[in-house]
């Protein structure tokens, strides 16, 4: 316990100023080889289903690095954990640019999702450990605009560059702004930051018995499906399916996300206001229903549902994060954002584009949204069951 205990000083601003910085490299470095596709499809050869299974692969390496983050964090402590990860993508990002094939492309991108996965466990515990429980929506919140912002700077970072550099170009440069990161981090953002637990079997079993557990990985999944899932196939997609220029999708998934990160801004008081269970319901509600459009609509309306479909999920993230940390005992929190985590990306960010890209090999593209709306239908059905998910009658107890 005496290793786990945390710093009395740390300055919680500069702190989610270096985590929001960190994630937002991190999420870049997963996220530019959805706009960079097509140029990879022309250049390598690679189909839609191939291009879902090399999402699915840097999942699965997230996946396994983040059940094991805790074992560095534990030694080196949460800030040099981040640092490690920032090193590995950057390496990660390296080798793609160098690859003269899918072989050593997937293996640069299984190497960034081993370093992506690193970040969540000491990321999120972090913002846990250092602000209070009646702030910590409004934080979660700041953090969420680093992902976010990546999403809506990937395709633009391609737009300008790649016409001048290629998307070997594109790779090199984000390599370099990637380790130039890790850096900053070292310098301002590891000190104080406190340390991990090591997994444990007895510990991990005793997580998963909970039903809180379970509903958080389907919330996760759901969510990260809608929001990184489909934005990792669609571009493909669009090109492929309805005849779309690659340049005016990068266009559509940039504009998709302005709302998110203007409602970010405001989603702390908003999710105090209304309730984390409520927030959570009504966001899946809403992208269930514009995920099912993506398989239905044509023209205008389409581009209508791109940009609309992840304009909520990003207030679902603060709600839900806040939630998860209340699931378990405070000093194995690193283990359970590591367990649920793990299974939200690895369904979410690995599985849904992987069967989404098998579809459209099929023809069939268009079912793989609506099933996924599906999925997030159920999603709200479990959390309607299970009431004491993100109750806010544990927040004012807290308070007392």
């Amino acid at each position: 316990m005496g290793r786990m205990s945390q710093p009395k000083k740390i300055n919680p601003s500069l702190m989610i100023t270096m985590l929001v910085i960190a994630i937002f490299l991190s999420m870049t470095s997963r996220t530019i080889f959805s706009p960079l596709m097509p140029m990879l499809q022309k250049e390598l050869g690679i189909s839609l289903s191939t291009a879902g299974t090399l999402f699915f692969m840097i999942s699965l390496s997230y996946g396994v690095t983040i059940l094991f983050a805790g074992f560095l964090s534990s030694r080196i402590g949460h800030g040099k954990a981040i640092v490690t990860a920032l090193a590995a993508i950057s390496l990660g990002l390296l080798l793609s640019a160098v690859s003269w094939g899918i072989l050593p492309l997937s293996m640069g991108m299984v190497l960034i999702g081993a370093g992506a996965g690193i970040y969540p466990p000491s990321g999120l515990v972090m913002i846990n450990t250092t602000i209070s429980l009646e702030h910590r929506s409004t934080a979660f919140s700041f953090h969420e605009i680093g992902p976010n912002l990546a999403l809506l700077v990937s395709p633009l970072i391609v737009l300008a560059l790649e016409p001048w550099f290629g998307w070997r170009g594109v790779l090199l440069c984000l390599s370099v702004a990637v380790f130039l990161g890790s850096m900053v981090f070292l310098r301002w953002g590891a000190p104080g930051s406190g340390m991990g637990a090591p997994p444990r079997l007895s510990t991990i079993g005793k997580i998963l018995r909970l039903r809180t557990t379970i509903l958080g990985m389907v919330i996760m999944s759901a969510a990260l499906s809608g929001q990184q899932g489909v934005y990792a196939i669609l571009p493909a997609y669009l090109v492929t399916e309805h005849g779309l220029s690659s340049q005016y999708v990068n266009v559509l998934l940039s504009i998709s996300r302005v709302t998110g990160i203007i409602l970010l801004l405001r989603s702390g008081p908003v999710i105090n206001h209304i309730g984390r269970r409520a927030t959570i319901f009504g966001v899946l509600f809403f992208s269930a229903l514009c995920t099912a459009l993506l398989g239905i609509l044509k023209g205008i309306p389409l581009a209508v549902a791109v940009i609309a479909q992840p304009a909520l999920l990003t207030v679902l993230f603060p709600a839900a994060l806040s939630s998860l940390s209340e699931i378990g005992e405070a000093q194995y929190q690193n283990i359970t954002y590591a367990l649920i985590i793990t299974i939200g990306v690895g369904g979410g960010v690995g599985v849904a584009p992987a069967i989404l890209g098998v579809m459209g090999d099929l023809g069939i593209g268009w079912l793989g949204f609506i099933l996924l709306a599906v999925y997030m239908a159920f999603a709200m059905l479990f959390l309607k069951s299970t009431p004491v998910f993100g109750r806010e009658v544990r927040n004012r107890e807290n308070r007392q």
